[in-house]
């Protein structure tokens, strides 16, 4: 792959990274703008993640009859034109179609990419190119929820459109041509999770996005009714935690190249656990600045090692693993966050926060049992 290519995938999960954390914090406005209840207006949540789960299922297979740049062109268009008319909504109920559609579109770069890094770099190097990709995705996370607080919606979904643009432009002149094909169009989704060592990774991804989620979802609400904070103060408690995030991604990928995707999980996973664990005893929230890193350090951490250690999968799954990694994550999450709501409106915070991180530490503590950490080396 050249580095021009990366470049361009760079951008890419800049690009469609933009706006999705942004939307939690932009309901109200929107919901004022539209002059509907908050509530109505939350179905814009999922009504990105719902489509994003399902249809990441179908590009990554596409792959065996279409060239990878042709996919990636045509979803970036979709993309840019589902995001515009997003932001020229004149009615809710516009806004949620194109919201979906945006889900729909958005869910074909990460398979995409994957693929293309599994089947072009050499394995010593992969993890520093997935750390280098999802840290970019978490700087647009931060930025996005910066900006959501100084532009109007509106704008903070025309700057997709921008640089989608800029995306299409530089991939059709620039990106490579990948050519993946020489097999007939199919999915074989029973024959990859049927693979002992795929089964089990995704189990693995299933239950970090479950538990992951259901804590992350509600940290806000947690801070703001144990220690009365401002929306100030939780805000910026939140950028500590995404720049931390930023950071690690990009180092995760650095350290897995050299010891290895698993142990790095295993540390990630660590790092989460002990995060819950002391939480529930710092009285002061200035902690809370420095305690927050270890839950979004621990996360990126395990989320890059595992990433990396998806794109060296064999062959024969990769295809289908990259795009069923995708749908787990977000379907997974968006129920975790679920349960994790019903959980604290029948038992409280504490029981979840003790749940998470017995469910980390467990994780941690199993994961070189459970996932073979040979991948890394085919």
């Amino acid at each position: 792959m050249s580095k021009r290519s990366f470049a361009i995938f760079c951008l890419s999960f800049f690009t469609v990274s933009f706006g999705v954390a942004a939307m939690a914090a932009l309901i109200p406005s929107i919901a004022a703008y539209f002059n509907i209840d908050q509530d109505s207006t939350l179905k814009l949540t999922w009504l990105y993640m719902l489509p994003y789960g399902v249809f990441a299922l179908f590009w990554a297979p596409l792959t065996r009859v279409v060239k990878v740049k042709k996919l990636f062109l045509i979803a970036t268009v979709g993309f840019c034109l589902a995001s515009l008319f997003f932001s020229l909504s004149q009615s809710i109920n516009q806004a949620f179609i194109f919201r979906f559609c945006m889900g729909c579109f958005g869910c074909s770069f990460v398979p995409l990419i994957l693929i293309t890094i599994g089947k072009t770099v050499p394995a010593v190097k992969k993890a520093k190119f997935i750390g280098i990709l999802f840290s970019l995705s978490y700087a647009s996370t931060f930025f996005s929820v910066f900006l959501s607080g100084l532009l109007h919606w509106k704008f903070i979904y025309l700057i997709p459109v921008v640089l989608s643009f800029f995306v299409f432009v530089f991939g059709l002149f620039f990106l490579e041509d990948f050519d993946f094909r020489g097999d007939k169009f199919k999915i074989s989704y029973v024959k990859t999770v049927k693979d002992r060592e795929a089964f089990l990774f995704f189990m693995v991804i299933i239950l970090a996005s479950f538990i992951y989620h259901s804590l992350q979802q509600r940290l806000g609400v947690y801070l703001s009714q144990t220690y009365s904070l401002k929306q100030v103060l939780i805000s910026a408690i939140f950028t500590v935690a995404t720049m931390s995030a930023i950071l690690f991604q990009l180092l995760g990928g650095m350290f897995s190249s050299r010891f290895g995707n698993i142990k790095i999980s295993r540390i990630g996973f660590f790092l989460m656990g002990v995060f819950t664990l002391i939480i529930l005893f710092i009285q002061n929230y200035q902690m809370l600045f420095f305690v927050v890193i270890l839950w979004s350090s621990g996360w990126a951490l395990t989320h890059v090692g595992l990433s990396a250690h998806l794109t060296s999968f064999p062959d024969r799954i990769l295809r289908d693993a990259a795009s069923l990694n995708s749908a787990l994550r977000f379907s997974f999450g968006g129920l975790g966050a679920l349960v994790g709501g019903f959980l604290v409106s029948l038992v409280g915070f504490k029981v979840l926060f003790g749940i998470v991180g017995v469910g980390a530490i467990t994780l941690g503590c199993c994961l070189n049992k459970v996932i073979d950490r040979r991948l890394r080396y085919e």
